[in-house]
């Protein structure tokens, strides 16, 4: 009878390569080897592995005569490809657009896989059908994606408001924030410890929204409305960093009244602080109403307007956006004081840690919190 041999430290080696593999033909031999080290017959290994005799006799052979090395199998080169360009040799091409080629006589200002094709043919003399051109697209990482629009502010001082944003939030993660920061700081005698907080509001409505969820394939879930009927409620928000602690309050409305309410929530959670606030440009924060609120409270707050159309640059847009995909997409509720009421119940109990997640920091960096 024929056995694999394998002696004491070929036999370590053969159990770190059955380890390490994830080829499986390579796997397969190396089994076959170390089972027939154990005992196991040919023919209970040409059962076991559905191989005939003759190639089961062959990998021992190969072993007992050469070790590892010969057993291994050598994969051939394949035929080669008639499109090998590079990741960056197709993006150059895509960012050109048809119409600049003027051997294809195109108007088109995207590229389509027939124009390609043609690309190929009157400007590198090669003939590719189209699934050739597909795969090699595939092949060096390039993806046929959805679009998505942008709108790039129009405030001529983004860069101006975007670094002071940048440079308070620094110092409040440093520990470092205080009054003097402010624009208009108070004497150096009345310095004070300061807080940054993100202010927003977002609305929540009966109608609840609609996203993906899991379900039984071939089956739609079908969410409850309230039909014609769409009330809502404001929930003002203001989100403390990098603590993660916050303020929120439900309101009926979203003007200047409501704003200062929340405002004045927000600073007597520290009445001995400096409060930065960071907000957008809604007309409720920029009216002129709100400005005797401003000045009363000039020596114990500073709101920080982001640029026009930044909603990126407001942290508690995230968070608004982790709680409809937790709290509000694709349930109906009973009424929209129930949602409310749901809404507020998963704020309080969402863990420290996510908020962490959220603003982007990492908790053990916040020792001094």
């Amino acid at each position: 009878m024929l056995y694999a041999i394998v002696g004491k430290q070929s036999r370590n080696e053969l159990k770190d390569e059955i380890a390490r593999t994830k080829d499986k033909k390579w796997y397969r031999r190396l089994k076959i080897i170390d089972l027939s080290s154990q005992g196991h017959t040919v023919p209970e290994l040409s059962i076991m592995f559905d191989l005939s005799s003759h190639t089961i006799r062959m990998y021992i052979k190969r072993y007992n005569e050469g070790d590892l090395a010969v057993l291994k199998p050598r994969y051939g080169q394949g035929r080669l490809l008639l499109l090998d360009w590079t990741k960056n040799q197709w993006l150059d091409l895509m960012h050109q657009p048809p119409k600049d080629h003027s051997k294809l006589n195109s108007g088109a200002m995207n590229w389509t896989q027939e124009l390609l094709q043609q690309y190929f043919v009157h400007y590198h003399e090669l003939t590719v059908s189209q699934s050739t051109i597909s795969k090699a697209i595939k092949r060096a990482g390039v993806r046929w994606r959805r679009a998505k629009l942008t709108v790039q502010s129009p405030d001529p001082l983004y860069v101006v408001k975007r670094q002071r944003v940048e440079q308070l939030k620094q110092k409040a993660l440093k520990g470092t924030l205080s009054s003097q920061d402010a624009e208009h700081p108070p004497p150096e005698s009345e310095k004070k410890q300061a807080c940054f907080a993100y202010f927003d509001s977002t609305d929540l409505h009966w109608c609840p929204d609609i996203g993906t969820v899991y379900t039984v394939e071939g089956q739609q879930i079908k969410v409850r409305s309230p039909g014609y009927q769409n009330p809502w409620y404001a929930l003002f928000g203001s989100l403390v960093y990098p603590s993660g602690e916050g303020v929120y309050t439900i309101h009926t409305n979203k003007r200047h009244q409501e704003v200062e309410t929340h405002l004045q929530l927000l600073i007597d959670l520290d009445p001995n602080a400096f409060w930065f606030v960071v907000l957008d440009n809604a007309s409720a924060h920029t009216t002129k109403k709100l400005e005797p609120f401003a000045q009363q409270n000039q020596n114990r707050l500073e709101l920080v307007f982001l640029p026009t159309y930044s909603p990126h640059l407001n942290l508690i847009e995230i968070l608004w956006r982790f709680m409809r995909g937790q709290v509000t997409r694709n349930h109906f509720f009973e009424s929209l004081a129930a949602e409310a009421e749901t809404v507020v119940n998963w704020l309080n109990k969402l863990p420290f840690s996510r908020f962490c997640s959220l603003m982007g920091l990492d908790e053990f960096q916040l020792q001094f919190v």
